[in-house]
């Protein structure tokens, strides 16, 4: 398994999302797909009426695509409750790279107006997707790879 592709796909896509959020103003992110197979990669978005919906087309997307990629990550907005019971905007990041038992799920939270992140990034499922512990270090290190690849993310 090649845990330094899942860790680069992971960050550059939650830098591309933090990118776009910085830029949108308060507007929700359109749920994205980002599809590599080699070096390629392919970045689909997907508009509906509803969000939910955006999101359902994304993940039948996923399902279409998944046997024949590399890998793929996708991201959207949704919300997390605090301790407080108080909500807070937040970027989910999932990616997949064959042979993982499932795909690894990732938060950000931030604040969309005026846009700023807020803590560190949490992993939500690293035990679930078949990753050990052996990976961690390596796969923390390729998410702030891919990360700083974004350059205009980086930029701002």
């Amino acid at each position: 398994m090649k845990t330094e592709i899942l860790g680069n796909i992971l960050g550059l896509t939650l830098a591309h999302s933090a990118f776009i959020g910085s830029g949108q103003d308060g507007v929700t992110l359109a749920p994205y797909v980002v599809y590599q197979q080699g070096e390629n990669r392919q970045v689909l978005n997907f508009e509906a009426e509803t969000q939910q919906e955006a999101i359902d087309s994304a993940y039948a997307s996923i399902k279409e695509y998944q046997s024949s990629v590399d890998a793929w990550a996708i991201s959207h907005e949704g919300l997390v409750t605090l301790d407080n019971g108080e909500k807070q905007d937040i970027y989910i990041v999932k990616a997949w790279i064959n042979g993982l038992a499932e795909p690894i799920m990732i938060y950000q939270m931030f604040t969309p107006k005026p846009f700023k992140l807020i803590g560190n990034i949490k992993v939500l499922n690293f035990e679930d997707t078949g990753l050990d512990i052996d990976q961690a270090e390596i796969l923390h290190q390729a998410l702030g790879a891919g990360i700083e690849s974004h350059n205009s993310a980086n930029e701002k």
